[in-house]
């Protein structure tokens, strides 16, 4: 009886990519790359904002799921058909430089959560 020899997916560091959001743009890091075939969801990804105004698009949820859906293959592998709850750390020292991170999990059900967390400096 042959066995078959499990082969190892071979994992590359996830990189920033900054993708357009209504004028704006939000820099995108795809986490969930990281995750090994038996693990394909929960998928998370990180999105930073730079500006006041991008970060008000990312805090509209109609916003947020259109810009989600309309780059999916470059931030989640399906379409998040709802965006079923939203949480905000609360802000610590001011910023340096001001930006705010969006930590999206994506479920097998297609739904996310966001989490919104000031700056660390």
């Amino acid at each position: 009886m042959k066995t078959k020899k499990k082969t190892k997916k071979k994992l590359t560091a996830p990189v920033w990519i900054k993708t357009p959001i209504g004028g704006e743009s939000l820099d995108v890091l795809r986490a969930w790359q990281l995750n090994d075939a038996a693990h394909e969801y929960t998928e998370v990804a990180i999105l930073r904002a730079l500006t006041p105004a991008a970060k008000t698009l990312a805090e509209d949820n109609t916003a947020l799921r259109k810009f989600l859906n309309d780059n999916h293959n470059k931030i989640f592998r399906k379409d998040v058909n709802a965006i079923i709850n939203r949480v905000q750390v609360p802000p610590g020292p001011a910023c340096k430089q001001p930006f705010w991170d969006f930590i999206v999990v994506h479920g097998r059900a297609s739904n996310a959560v966001v989490i919104e967390v000031p700056c660390f400096t």
